[in-house]
């Protein structure tokens, strides 16, 4: 224990200790009521909702009481031995039973396993061992188990046999008359059900049982008041009749307000100088801690802010691993060794003790054990009143992340084993996308998961979940794989849809272009017709002239209008095609056109056309590669003879030009292009002109030559 005398006034929202009976306030009746209730029966149940205050009562009241000698029966001499069960209730009453007051224990010169060991031997094991410590004369010993519904969990989560030796050691010891034991516990009225999990313990909570009551208003107000005055202090009377109108039916109520006069103290005493004496706390000060309902949470908020990024992730792994949410939206407390959060952590446990120094200082209590013991790596670390999970917000939204998490990972890991058996498929979405983001965002190890269970259980839930990505991600590819060559197939199809669309549209254009060639053949012997007769005219002028000369103004005239006939003439026919085919017909008709031919062939010589192709990833059913050809007038080309054109059009070697191959514009710069597995020797492009009066062209050109060279 501490000291005589308490150190402040308000302890917060931690409970009260034995040695400040001083500053505690509004509970006399009640104490004596305890008292009453132990004396009858050794055995006491303190029960009531968390945050009722039970701890301070037993410990400030009752405790104070007995040391004082208030029960009279017993004397005021005690050995008190105080905790709580966690996970080793045995491990852990041996522990207090060497610590005890006066040394139960050590009187015996023995060691804490060689008292586990005695404490194990039934139900009387601690009787056994405070006889064979020699308990002094008129000395009474107490055993107060706080907390006591921690015993459920650890009942649930496999220590029954424990659990049970443990409650019965408590009931023989208390039922025994030959030595005066007495044991008192603590715990939450929900828990009350549960008793019925262990023998006899439903019997001896009926027979002495204490529900702890709510304060009155004259209760509360000795509460908020009296401390103030030990202190030399005082709280205005408008603070006192603000907190009691405030202050409502919430268990949480009673915490909440020895945090917050705890913080308005320390704040008055700022303002006053750190002095005690004649401090006054008022409505001032209430606002600016935030009021009552606001004070714990934004405490805590404002002790996470002082901590570094690093150790505010740490923050929020300590306290998920130190709350546990049960049955019924029960949260409770569930302390863990440091070593245990540094490892859910991922830290070194040095890391761990500045967070924990930081929500652990006096003024702040929010952990245990207090700042006064020395930190290590099997330091029990424990929340300091359960009211902190209920009232901080920000550990409310990381006890809810934390169920979350827990619940998928423990579904996970049922389906995992499932597997094993046959019994279950491998996770598909939406199942597998909530996992895996689930791993991404909790990033659980091994650790963490040993609290929902083992080490194994983990690594094949982990292996489930890779296996169950894996696959997927298989069946994603050879999907998206089908659904490629289905579109694939199908740009094919659509390409050759368009291509035969495309071939019918312009086959009507062919033939209109076919009967313009034929109009020309039939035309050419009647402009080498007109040739002829333009010389013969300019023949009968001349003569005409020799024979008359008053005749030849009106034979120049006629000359030169022959002249200009004949120009239009060859101006005509450097127009017309260089075709083979049309020379040939030329051939036939007049050795005169030959020569014009010759020199629009001559001009013709600087028309080159071009070819490349590439290759595709698609094949023929036959499996012969596809390329992409395509085909275009090089650009000297479009820049010399071809300047004016308009559109070129390519077709395959057919001597009536049936088979179209594409028509292209400027704006795709003449190229025209097919898909196919082989090239053409020999392609024809007709090229027409934006000048309505220039005829067609055609050229031939070998295709399959251009790529090869």
């Amino acid at each position: 224990m501490g000291g005589e005398f308490s150190s402040a006034p308000y302890p917060g929202m931690r409970p009260f200790r034995a040695d400040e009976s001083d500053i505690y306030f509004g509970r006399e009746a009640q104490t004596d009521a305890l008292l009453d209730k132990l004396a009858r029966h050794r055995f006491l149940a303190v029960v009531g909702p968390s945050g009722c205050g039970k701890s301070s009562l037993v410990r400030a009241g009752m405790i104070a009481a007995l040391q004082t000698g208030f029960m009279a029966a017993a004397g005021a001499d005690w050995w008190v031995a105080e905790m709580r069960p966690g996970d080793r209730p045995m491990a852990r009453l041996a522990n207090v039973m060497m610590r005890a007051v006066g040394g139960v224990a050590k009187s015996a010169g023995a060691t804490a396993p060689l008292v586990e060991a005695c404490l194990r031997r039934g139900p009387l094991g601690l009787v056994d061992l405070v006889h064979d410590g020699d308990l002094p004369p008129a000395t009474n010993l107490l055993l107060l188990v706080d907390q006591f519904e921690e015993i459920f969990r650890y009942h649930q989560k496999g220590g029954s046999d424990e659990a049970d030796a443990f409650v019965g050691l408590l009931l023989a010891s208390a039922a025994q008359t030959r030595l005066p034991i007495y044991v008192v516990i603590t715990m939450r009225s929900d828990f009350l059900g549960d008793c019925a999990l262990f023998s006899g313990l439903p019997e001896a909570i009926n027979d002495s049982q204490y529900l702890t009551p709510r304060l009155s208003r004259e209760q509360c107000r000795l509460a908020i008041s009296g401390p103030a005055r030990v202190f030399g202090g005082t709280v205005a009377p408008a603070l006192v009749n603000r907190l009691l109108n405030e202050f409502g039916p919430n268990p949480d109520q009673l915490p909440l307000l020895q945090h917050a006069l705890m913080r308005m103290w320390d704040s008055a005493r700022r303002d006053s100088g750190e002095a005690s004496a004649g401090v006054t706390i008022g409505l001032a000060h209430y606002e600016r801690i935030g009021g009552l309902a606001r004070a714990m949470s934004d405490h805590a908020d404002e002790v996470l802010d002082e901590l570094s990024s690093d150790q505010s992730a740490i923050a929020e792994v300590m306290f998920r691993r130190l709350t546990e949410r049960g049955i019924g939206q029960r949260d409770t407390r569930a302390p863990a060794r440091l070593s245990d959060v540094a490892a859910v952590a991922g830290v070194a446990a040095s890391a761990v003790c500045p967070v924990v120094d930081a929500f652990r200082r006096p003024d702040r209590s929010f952990l245990t054990p207090p700042a006064d013991i020395a930190l290590n790596p099997e330091t029990l670390l424990d929340i300091g009143h359960e009211s902190l999970i209920r009232q901080w917000q920000t550990l409310g939204e990381w006890v809810d992340r934390e169920t979350r998490s827990a619940g998928l990972y423990r579904r996970l890991g049922l389906t995992s084993q499932l597997w094993l058996r046959g019994e279950a498929a491998l996770w598909r979405n939406p199942d597998l996308e909530r996992a895996l983001k689930w791993e991404v965002d909790e990033r659980p190890t091994p650790a963490w998961a040993a609290r929902y269970g083992s080490v194994e259980e983990f690594a094949q839930a982990i292996a489930f979940l890779r296996e169950s990505e894996t696959v997927w991600l298989g069946e994603q590819a050879r999907a998206e794989q089908a659904a490629r060559r289905e579109r694939e197939q199908e740009i094919v199809l659509q390409t050759q849809n368009a291509e035969q669309e495309k071939l019918r549209a312009e086959n009507a254009a062919l033939r209109s272009h076919k009967r313009l060639l034929s109009t020309l053949f039939v035309l050419l012997p009647l402009l080498a017709m007109v040739a002829g007769l333009a010389f013969w005219q300019m023949n009968v002028a001349e003569e005409a002239r020799l024979q008359a000369e008053e005749a030849r103004l009106n034979a120049e005239e006629a000359r030169q209008k022959a002249e200009q006939q004949a120009k239009q003439v060859q101006a005509l026919l450097a127009r017309l095609t260089n075709s083979e085919a049309i020379k040939r017909a030329f051939l036939a008709e007049d050795g005169a056109a030959i020569a014009r031919f010759a020199q629009a062939a001559a001009r013709n010589d600087a028309v080159v056309f071009a070819a490349e192709k590439k290759p595709l990833t698609w094949k023929t059913e036959d499996d012969r590669s596809l390329f992409n050809y395509r085909l275009f007038p090089l650009p000297a080309t479009l820049r010399g003879p071809l300047n004016s054109a308009t559109q070129i059009t390519y077709f395959m070697n057919h001597p009536t030009f049936q088979k179209k191959l594409i028509t292209a514009g400027p704006a795709d710069h003449f190229v025209g292009s097919y898909i196919g597995w082989g090239c053409l020797d020999r392609v024809y492009a007709l090229v027409e002109f934006a000048d309505p009066d220039r005829l067609p062209e055609v050229y031939e050109y070998d295709m399959c030559a251009q790529l090869s060279g």
